[in-house]
């Protein structure tokens, strides 16, 4: 028994069978692997495609590293119980005889809509994806065309699981407290955290805990200095430089606007690294979030840095979208209450 909703050339499948429901056991994932079931035919162009059209996003770290990595399955293996939080099935028309579009239409009742999502497959709070095209050659439009909202998804399974397994457990209630006093913001702040430095006058905080390191700087400005990304970049730069002792530094930096709650926000990917004259030469990936701040002139500035040598740093940094981004979103929803 199942619930369809649609949306254009979306479905979505809600399984609600009542003996699944109560023994299920919880899926899992490692903050990046995607499981892809296709066809033996289509295993090498399917994972060229998916890596350049929906997971292509890298963090510099300052070494590339996937957001995503595809690990390409053969359908023939999709019936063995998977708990992977992330897995898609992919079929072609092309291949009539293939498991892949045997399962497929079986799944999506032979619904004719390119992407199809079913929720709690295997386990709970796991993402099926099923993607059917009439030929190879159609995916990369599909994959374009949906790919916001199949990456929202992916998004939003993992800041659930992030949750579940880092911020239930005790959090620094006097650091959440500082922070909501001076900022206005209700961020989960984990226990090991601990205060590095704050001037309540010039309005920034900074954070830090112990290895793998990881940072957290907040701090209000004029919005004047972050009229464009390059003077956003000098400005981030100069606070760096004199609070931090760090630099922002000029290696494949991204700039991209985001939504979260349907609130638009600005966001940097950057790295950055210890002076010059420094005693120990590091460095590593940071994250930075702009917030208009209503009614002012002013912006808030909320950045995440990981310093991990030669480890893979992806996990860590999506540990710190969770922290700013689910800040902004309680701050938002409380503020609208009180309106």
């Amino acid at each position: 028994m199942f619930a369809k909703k649609k949306n254009k050339n979306i479905i979505v499948i809600f399984f609600i069978v009542s003996f699944w429901s109560c023994n299920q056991s919880e899926s899992s994932t490692n903050f990046k692997d995607i499981d892809v079931y296709t066809s033996f035919e289509n295993e090498i162009p399917i994972r060229d495609i998916l890596d350049g059209h929906l997971f292509d996003f890298k963090y510099f770290t300052p070494s590339p590293q996937n957001k995503y990595t595809t690990q390409i399955k053969n359908t023939n293996l999709f019936l063995e119980e998977n708990n992977n939080s992330v897995i898609m099935l992919i079929t072609t028309e092309e291949v009539h005889d293939s498991i892949s579009f045997k399962i497929a239409n079986k799944l999506t009742d032979n619904s004719t809509n390119n992407v199809t999502l079913i929720n709690d497959y295997y386990t709970k709070d796991q993402l099926l994806f099923v993607i059917k095209t009439k030929t190879i050659e159609d995916l990369p439009i599909i994959l374009d065309i949906n790919k916001e909202w199949i990456l929202s998804k992916i998004k939003e399974n993992e800041f659930l699981k992030l949750k579940n397994q880092n911020f239930n457990g005790t959090l620094n209630d006097s650091l959440i407290h500082n922070i909501n006093l001076n900022f206005g913001l209700n961020m989960d702040i984990q226990e090991d955290y601990h205060l590095i430095k704050q001037n309540i006058d010039e309005k920034y905080i900074w954070l830090g805990r112990a290895y793998p390191y990881r940072w957290i700087f907040l701090y209000e400005d004029i919005q004047q200095y972050y009229n464009t990304n390059k003077s956003t970049y000098q400005r981030l730069n100069q606070k760096f430089e004199n609070i931090l002792d760090i630099n922002a530094l000029p290696y494949n930096t991204q700039f991209e606007n985001i939504k979260i709650d349907n609130d638009e926000a600005r966001k940097i990917y950057g790295v950055y690294g210890t002076k010059v004259d420094a005693e120990n030469i590091t460095g590593g990936p940071f994250i930075t979030y702009l917030f208009d701040i209503p009614k002012t002139n002013k912006v808030l500035i909320a950045s995440g840095f990981v310093n991990f040598p030669g480890k893979n740093k992806v996990y860590h940094l999506k540990e710190l979208e969770y922290i700013i981004e689910n800040s902004y979103r309680i701050n938002k929803n409380k503020g609208s209450e009180n309106e």
